[in-house]
């Protein structure tokens, strides 16, 4: 057995390069240290906002949240705060586990917001990952799950990719419609608005990204065209795809 963030870790070893075999990842996870796996793959901080994230949707004080992520990340494996999530996290809906991966992506933003980041972002013409979740794709939503995963596993939690993208999907529509999103010109004002659509933002990333509004809304749209047909079902049409044809 090793601790949620242990997992995280191991996940991400096989996931990202250089692309550990399990077991090579497994042998990492056992015998290296925090800041050791740290170095190979910074996930701590994802893991600290998928804790947040399930906090917030389970009511945990500020002093549980604390116990509980220092149980992710040092254990033991048997915590008793793991007893108390679980007992609470009973019936996680997709909904709330969607609410989770808001929370991973916001933090991610705040993270990432500084003017070298953005300015590799545009440079790979990724600034459409500046969005919200509901802008960003199922494809980079699901990403995320590596860090939430194995923390809802350890509390008993399981999700089912299939059903969670659908949620996602129904969420969009509903976000879509509710900002009046059906043409790019529609987003490129929604992106213009800035802190007032996505309070998220800090102040210095959203003045980055106000004269390039035009450049993120054509981003997210050439991401949804190329990984996220659902998506751009629901942006031309307003309508999602019937259950049989969903590609993910």
């Amino acid at each position: 057995m090793a601790t949620p963030y242990r997992n995280v870790a191991k996940a991400a070893l096989m996931s990202w390069p250089p692309y550990y075999s399990e077991e090579e990842a497994e042998k990492k996870i056992q015998t290296e240290s925090i800041q050791e796996l740290e170095s190979h793959v910074g996930a701590i901080s994802s893991v600290k906002y998928a804790v947040i994230g399930i906090a917030k949707q389970i009511g945990f004080t500020e002093e549980e949240t604390t116990k509980f992520f220092e149980a992710v990340v040092n254990g033991p494996e048997d915590a008793e705060i793991f007893g108390l999530v679980r007992e609470k996290v009973k019936g996680f809906s997709e909904e709330k586990i969607l609410e989770v991966l808001s929370t991973i992506h916001d933090g991610w933003i705040v993270e990432n917001s500084s003017e070298d980041k953005f300015k590799k972002k545009a440079a790979d013409k990724k600034l459409r990952q500046y969005a919200p979740l509901d802008l960003i794709g199922w494809n980079e939503v699901k990403n995320d799950l590596l860090f939430l995963v194995p923390i809802l596993t350890a509390v008993g939690v399981q999700v089912n990719e299939e059903t969670l993208s659908q949620a996602y999907h129904a969420r969009v529509a509903g976000y879509m419609e509710k900002m009046k999103i059906s043409k790019q010109s529609d987003l490129t004002a929604l992106v213009q608005q800035g802190k007032k659509y996505y309070p998220i933002l800090p102040e210095e990333l959203e003045k980055r990204l106000l004269p390039m509004s035009e450049d993120v809304s054509e981003q997210i749209i050439q991401n949804w065209t190329a990984k996220d047909q659902e998506t751009l079902q629901i942006f031309t049409t307003g309508r999602p795809m019937p259950t049989g044809g969903r590609k993910q």
